[in-house]
């Protein structure tokens, strides 16, 4: 499979990926004679080829690759969220339980960190998304702990994983559990959503 990551002038931002089994030549063809006559122009500096069962590529903050499955040995798309994409949720969950936050109502704490860990997971739940999904849920855990040990000046981390388990985090104290199987393996409304935003 080769990817076709275009990008192209005369619009705010447009963003768009042509896979094709072989040859790109033609598909490109096609591509620019679509954006003219819409009076677009594809941005040649911005377009790169990949071939996506030698190299990964990124697009809309997912990582697209053809890997193959380890019992069957059929190629498949792999699709999961960007590392780049993980770094930022867990930039903002660090954020969003720094030290300075103990003074604040623990409720207000865990209702922002669930805000983001919930749209973070219903954009990014998708396919092959497991494994960065579980790290995600992982550094939720970590933060809450931390931030609780931080509160209620608990000495040490070994101290707060026996007074914060894993389960109190969830059950008492209401933390958003982040999924770690897929939810969906088709195109997702908020992916469309997201692409017709960059596109006006």
């Amino acid at each position: 499979m080769l990817g076709v990551k275009g990008d192209c002038r005369g619009c705010a931002s447009f963003d768009f990926v042509v896979l094709c089994k072989q040859d790109v030549e033609e598909p490109l063809k096609v591509v620019r004679h679509v954006l003219e006559r819409l009076g677009l122009s594809l941005n040649e500096t911005k377009t790169h080829r990949v071939d996506a069962k030698q190299a990964s590529f990124n697009f809309l903050g997912f990582t697209i690759q053809m890997s193959q499955g380890a019992r069957t040995g059929k190629p498949y798309p792999n699709v999961r969220p960007a590392d780049k994409s993980l770094k930022k949720i867990k930039a903002r969950l660090t954020e969003l339980t720094a030290r300075n936050l103990t003074a604040i109502p623990l409720e207000d704490v865990v209702g922002r960190m669930n805000r983001s860990l919930r749209g973070w997971a219903n954009y990014f739940h998708y396919r092959n998304s497991s494994q960065i999904m579980g790290k995600a849920r992982q550094h939720a855990e970590d933060r809450l702990r931390t931030h609780l040990l931080k509160r209620y000046k608990v000495k040490n981390r070994k101290a707060a994983l026996i007074r914060f388990p894993r389960r109190d985090l969830y059950e008492q104290y209401g933390l958003y559990k982040v999924p770690t199987v897929a939810g969906w393996n088709s195109a997702h409304p908020s992916v469309s959503r997201a692409s017709e935003s960059r596109v006006r």
